[in-house]
């Protein structure tokens, strides 16, 4: 067999592993996102259900000025990535250990002003500018603080998810997503059963699931 015939063997072997990965990933991504719509879609019924239409709303609300800072986290799992993807397809491992370290330690300073901002402009918005139902603004602080620190934890774990993704694992990512999705589910189940204020729980448990997110990432 000549150098010319190997050649083309190689590239098609490689092509075949190639389309398989691909068709993999698109498999596991289809029932991931299947599975958290369907899921999604139960728990928002029995959480309205659960937590009422005030706190509901609340949450909502409170969450959203959270959440409105979370397009920044979004950009940052890309442009990670990106940097990533490139020393994993130069095969440098020693400058992507480096360019790793960068984005973790990049993300922790991230995390601290965000949770400077969050604390002092933030709380300062949930204190004096909300209109909010008589006796719930403590509720409203407490799901407040949560939510930052549930953010706080997503904005640690993107250099992880982003390795992850950049070295088409996504498997493991699919995986990852499905233990998230039993667990908020696994939320609603307890947060019926739990005898105190609705609100304050379910911050805390969406907190613990973060948390448990984060840890599961970093691992």
């Amino acid at each position: 067999m000549t150098l010319g015939y190997k050649v083309i063997i190689l590239i098609l072997l490689n092509i075949t592993i190639n389309n398989k990965l691909i068709a993999k990933n698109t498999i596991f991504l289809y029932i991931r996102t299947i599975l958290t719509i369907a899921v999604t879609f139960y728990t928002s019924r029995v959480i309205l259900k659960t937590l009422g239409v005030e706190d509901f709303g609340i949450y909502s609300v409170v969450g959203g000025i959270v959440a409105m800072v979370g397009f920044f986290n979004g950009v940052l799992g890309v442009a990670t990535q990106r940097f990533l993807s490139y020393e994993i397809g130069r095969k440098d491992y020693i400058q992507l250990n480096k360019t790793f370290s960068a984005t973790i330690i990049i993300h922790i300073f991230i995390g601290i002003i965000v949770f400077w901002f969050a604390e002092s402009i933030g709380i300062w918005i949930v204190n004096n500018k909300l209109n909010l139902p008589n006796g719930r603004l403590d509720s409203a602080r407490w799901i407040f603080h949560f939510s930052v620190l549930s953010f706080i934890i997503n904005i640690l774990q993107t250099p992880y998810n982003a390795l992850i993704i950049a070295k088409e694992k996504m498997n493991f990512y699919a995986y990852i997503s499905i233990i998230e999705v039993v667990l908020k589910l696994l939320v609603v189940f307890l947060l019926e059963l739990m005898p105190f204020d609705k609100l304050k729980v379910y911050g805390v448990l969406l907190f613990i699931v973060s948390l448990i997110v984060g840890l599961v990432y970093i691992v």
